[in-house]
């Protein structure tokens, strides 16, 4: 018997995304996909967040090669900043809403909370700390990559 509930656990499966209890699915709510977007639209903010922070840090400094450095900041963030835009526009479509937990709900304070709407239930997208960096680190490789690629 399938129950509803609007808050829960999520756990990945490859076809589709289920919440479990301990004993029954309770319903399926979003495909994988929509969960990458999801991570994406949560990851990206704190990327251009740090971005910025280096860009001001950077023009305030003298380094020999500051003007370098600056142009390579303002692609990286460009390139940010077209993905965000990117994904909201895939989240809209997809009719998914999300927002932000205030960190006085999140239970453990090491975690990277956010909640969603998807096809009229509630979901939770929680992080840890560490898996955060751990990603970020990984974007910011990627994005660094496609900037002196070109």
């Amino acid at each position: 018997m399938i129950k509803y509930t609007p808050l829960f656990r999520l756990l990945v499966d490859k076809e589709q995304m289920f919440a479990y209890t301990t004993t029954e699915v309770i319903c399926v709510i979003s495909t994988p996909e929509e969960l990458v977007m999801i991570k994406e639209c949560c990851l990206l903010p704190l990327m251009l967040d740090m971005v910025e922070k280096q860009r001001k840090d950077l023009e305030t400094s003298t380094t020999p090669m500051k003007s370098l450095y600056l142009a390579a900041l303002l692609k990286l963030q460009d390139m940010i900043h077209a993905d965000l835009v990117y994904t909201r526009n895939q989240l809209r479509t997809a009719d998914i809403k999300l927002w932000k937990v205030d960190a006085s709900e999140v239970r453990e304070k090491s975690a990277f909370k956010y909640e969603y709407m998807n096809k009229g239930y509630r979901g939770v997208f929680e992080m840890l700390r560490s898996l955060v960096k751990a990603e970020l680190s990984k974007k910011f490789g990627q994005y660094i990559a496609k900037v002196f690629e070109k």
